[in-house]
């Protein structure tokens, strides 16, 4: 009897350091890269507040985003971001225009963060929070060439999931909503829609849901 208990608690341990195992390799730290697409949700205002829902006048957007970073431990990885949303498009009338011939409008951004990501808990599935700071570039752009340049500072906030197919290889889902300081203008030129008639800022805040493949190496 006192064998086979001797036994049956070397088994356990051995299986108990395997599942530990199991579950380090997805937690190891170690550099990574992501790429991954992105579809924008409109959340630019005015710089006074004005201009009403934002998506009465624009349509969301598509774009890409890609990370270098690192994981430090189980807990805890950091990361550079840069963020291409290739343009909140004007709906059809909605553009007010006093320049002859103006009839197409698209906001395009560029944003860039560095990020931390925190992790709860380790294994094959990983959820985590996320937060950064950065800066974002805005371009207001028209089919007639006039185009106005906006820079901001920015932070990011949301939640993702890696869900890991190898201890390598992993899918990766995130929600986060870029939340943008008053961006200023770098030339001052015709406006389109109510938002920008009267401003010479808006607020160039959305929240954009990603999906894409992340690398361990």
């Amino acid at each position: 009897m006192y064998r086979f208990r001797i036994l049956i608690g070397l088994l356990a341990a051995v299986s108990m350091s395997s599942i530990a195992s199991a579950q380090d390799q997805y937690s190891a730290a170690g550099p990574y890269v992501q790429l991954a697409g992105s579809y924008a949700l409109c959340s630019l205002n005015a710089a006074d507040g004005g201009g009403g829902d934002c998506g009465d006048a624009v349509d969301n957007s598509l774009g890409l985003n890609a990370r270098v970073g690192f994981r430090f431990n189980r807990f805890i990885s950091v990361e550079g971001q840069i963020e291409w949303i290739s343009g909140f498009d004007a709906k059809p009338g909605t553009i007010q225009a006093p320049p002859a011939g103006l009839t197409e409008a698209s906001i395009e951004a560029v944003t860039y963060t560095i990020n931390a990501r925190l992790y709860p808990i380790e294994g094959r599935i990983q959820p985590y929070a996320i937060v950064g700071l950065g800066g974002e570039n805005v371009w207001l752009n028209t089919n007639i060439g006039n185009s106005d340049t906006f820079t901001s500072f920015v932070g990011r906030f949301g939640a993702g999931l890696d869900i890991y197919l190898t201890s390598q290889l992993a899918l990766t889902g995130e929600f986060t909503y870029v939340a943008a300081t008053e961006a200023k203008a770098t030339y001052y030129g015709p406006w389109w829609g109510e938002y920008w008639t009267n401003n010479s800022g808006l607020d160039p805040s959305y929240m954009s849901v990603s999906w894409g493949l992340s690398y361990r190496f």
